[in-house]
């Protein structure tokens, strides 16, 4: 026997009404994931190409050497090498979360200065470096690039300082973990993503979306080489506070210099002669 109209359609309504949470359900996973990705890269990575094929730091006045090295996965990355002709140390610097070195000449130029050689690289994806970024491959490239100044360069594993800005803060800090490195210079760096999250949206819940960790406070207390911290006291990106909280988690040996109306990328601008001089009393105790 057929069923009634007003049955049929009572039945076809309760069927819409139940798949109606189900199908918010997913849209609002949908919709979460989508922003996660944008989360992810928008926020924790903005990597840029160089300029063009052709484009070299001498056009700025800054003479190096290209360099060229792999990570995991085969990956080709690409870096910059300065070396000093009468230093052993070296410093290998990590930059920040977007653009590439080609954005880094001025703060590069600065740290040449010092009486250290020079080795910055781009991560996976970043300026003519191979790849997509992730955190796990941000840690794998550091890694490689260490491994290629010894095995490669030659240089003294001893005799390395670990310098990361930003997000290089945190990439440095993974890498301290286990690399024998000489010191770790941690720059306008953050405790980790999830905060972060919470600062640059007070309002939505970003934090729940953060994909990424940089766990660098749950790190930074397990790396006993000479550490030293450098924060402004008007940085709006990384909040000052940040800063001195990765400084009280350490273990000694470190020390914390606080650059007075920085911001966070003018450190070595706003810090002047005394900037200069913190970091070269570090190097001097890492290298004694």
């Amino acid at each position: 026997m057929s069923e009634k109209p007003t049955e049929t359609r009572q039945q076809r309504k309760r069927i819409v009404q139940m798949g109606l949470p189900v199908l918010a359900a997913f849209g609002t996973v949908g919709a979460l994931g989508y922003a996660r990705g944008r989360l992810q890269r928008g926020q924790v990575f903005s990597p840029r190409r160089f300029p063009s094929e052709d484009w070299h730091p001498e056009r700025e006045g800054f003479p190096v050497e290209d360099r060229w090295f792999e990570s995991t996965g085969g990956l080709k990355l690409h870096g910059w090498w300065r070396p000093h002709p009468r230093s052993e140390q070296c410093v290998l610097y990590c930059h920040g979360n977007s653009g590439s070195l080609a954005e880094r000449v001025k703060v590069l130029r600065h740290l040449a200065e010092l009486p250290v050689s020079l080795f910055a690289f781009d991560y996976r994806g970043y300026g003519r470096s191979e790849g997509r970024p992730s955190e796990p491959g941000l840690f794998e490239d550091v890694r490689a690039a260490f491994r290629y100044l010894v095995e490669v360069q030659g240089v003294a594993a001893g005799s390395i300082v670990l310098f990361g800005h930003s997000l290089g803060g945190a990439v440095a800090i993974d890498g301290a973990l286990d690399l024998p490195a000489a010191g770790l210079v941690v720059e306008a760096s953050f405790t980790d993503i999830r905060s972060m999250a919470r600062v640059r949206f007070p309002i939505v819940p970003a934090h729940w979306l953060a994909r990424n960790e940089f766990r660098s406070l749950s790190k930074i207390a397990d790396i006993p080489m000479p550490k030293l911290f450098i924060h402004g006291t008007r940085d709006k990106t990384v909040p000052f506070a940040m800063g001195r909280q990765l400084f009280e988690a350490s273990p000694d040996p470190k020390e914390f210099f606080a650059v007075e109306r920085g911001g966070h990328s003018d450190l070595y601008l706003k810090g002047g002669e005394a900037y200069r001089q913190a970091l070269l009393g570090f190097l001097d105790r890492c290298a004694s």
